[in-house]
């Protein structure tokens, strides 16, 4: 598979409050923290990865990838992130996808890509659900993101219909979408 000039940029910068406050990226799931599950999906993908974190950066330094805060202050979520990640990377694509969805499909990217018309954003739907967070943006939304994010708006998925992103049909592999969210969850996907 070919890797696309893109950056990758695994979204661990939430509080965690329905995993007990914990930091869902640094979480084990079968043997492993959430956030390596991704790295391992996402290194034959893109050229690129990176991830954001508001706390134990030393740890996450330590899986060998740039680590960056929100630029933003108060957990301010998806979007604030998003909005860090366009500002640090150096290519004009990111991918984005949230710490806790270690099931993504190998070809997340390129199926995000091919997915752009025109637009500046696409992002995974799976047949049933809206995934905001597995998302495909480029660069020249940063500054509107930014005003949004200024002007109170925090749902992700109003600012992506404001600006007409691609919807991308994942249906086909809608298991791939599963998102670990409480220790219940965690329970559940690590006995499977």
């Amino acid at each position: 598979m070919t890797k696309l000039p893109i950056t990758a940029i695994i979204l661990c910068g939430g509080r965690g409050t329905r995993m007990d406050n914990q930091d869902k990226g640094l979480i084990l799931f079968r043997g492993k923290p959430l956030v390596t599950h991704l790295i391992e999906r996402l290194t034959s993908q893109v050229e690129h990865i990176m991830i954001n974190a508001n706390r134990h950066h030393r740890t996450y330094q330590l899986l060998g990838y740039p680590v960056f805060s929100d630029l933003m202050s108060g957990y301010l979520g998806p979007l604030a992130g998003i909005y860090s990640g366009l500002h640090y990377a150096t290519t004009d694509w990111c991918v984005f996808v949230s710490c806790d969805t270690p099931f993504i499909p190998n070809d997340l990217v390129i199926k995000l890509y091919n997915g752009i018309d025109k637009q500046k954003a696409a992002y995974v739907s799976d047949g049933l659900r809206h995934h905001p967070t597995l998302l495909l943006i480029h660069k020249q939304l940063r500054q509107s993101l930014k005003n949004e994010i200024e002007n109170g708006q925090r749902k992700l998925q109003l600012f992506l219909n404001h600006y007409q992103a691609a919807k991308v049909d994942f249906s086909e592999s809608a298991h791939s979408f599963v998102n670990i969210n409480t220790p219940q969850q965690l329970d559940y996907w690590n006995r499977q």
